[in-house]
């Protein structure tokens, strides 16, 4: 007698062609077992691909025998102290060097307004003068207009004095307009010109000793 318990594949018919389908053991085929290690085979080398590919990226597992880890890595401490070292030339600024100084504008210096010069009456030997004899010589008047005359002057009026006693000789004009004529004839008859008012043009009078 079978150690199994009936169920319904007891009830098969004898003359079924199904024999033992019951006892038929699950053992797995050695193709299934096959299967698994290629399985394992392929994931192994996804994951090796991607331990080359990402983890390089990532700057893990990285040895000292790559360059690029090398170019990546920091300076030594005494390469960095001997750079801080080394003084940097300093560059001269513009300031330092000497700047050309331009050259100073003169300062025009003012010219002087010359100073008007009063004008001088020129001469005029036309216009008549007065000779009038106050020494007391007899003749002495008519002795000097004929000097006048002959140096050409225009003489007119010659009298004796009849005013107040003269204390010497002089020649008197009574505007600016004649300072050039009596100045004239006082240095013609060796006497003094003086601008005196209340005299009609240019008078001579001869004091005591004229000679």
């Amino acid at each position: 007698m079978s150690q199994y318990p009936r169920d319904e594949f007891d009830k098969v018919p004898e003359t079924s062609a199904r024999q033992g389908v019951h006892r038929e053991r699950l053992i797995p085929s050695r193709s299934n077992g096959l299967g698994l290690l290629i399985t394992v085979g392929v994931l192994a080398l996804l994951i090796g691909l991607a331990a080359f590919l990402v983890l390089p990226r990532l700057g893990i597992g990285t040895g000292s025998d790559d360059p690029s880890a090398a170019a990546q890595a920091p300076a030594p401490a005494s390469a960095s102290a001997s750079a801080a070292a080394t003084p940097t030339p300093e560059v001269e600024s513009d300031a330092a060097s000497p700047s050309p100084t331009p050259a100073s504008t003169p300062t025009p210096t003012p010219t002087p307004k010359p100073t008007p010069t009063p004008t001088v009456p020129a001469i005029d030997r036309t216009q008549p003068v007065a000779v009038f004899n106050a020494s007391g010589v007899t003749g002495l008047g008519a002795s000097v207009s004929g000097r006048m005359s002959a140096a050409g002057w225009a003489v007119g009026t010659v009298a004796n004095w009849g005013g107040a006693p003269q204390q010497g000789s002089g020649v008197y004009y009574s505007s600016p307009e004649l300072a050039a004529n009596a100045q004239e004839i006082g240095a013609q008859l060796g006497i003094p010109a003086l601008e005196t008012p209340g005299f009609t043009g240019v008078t001579v009078i001869l004091g005591p000793g004229y000679r």
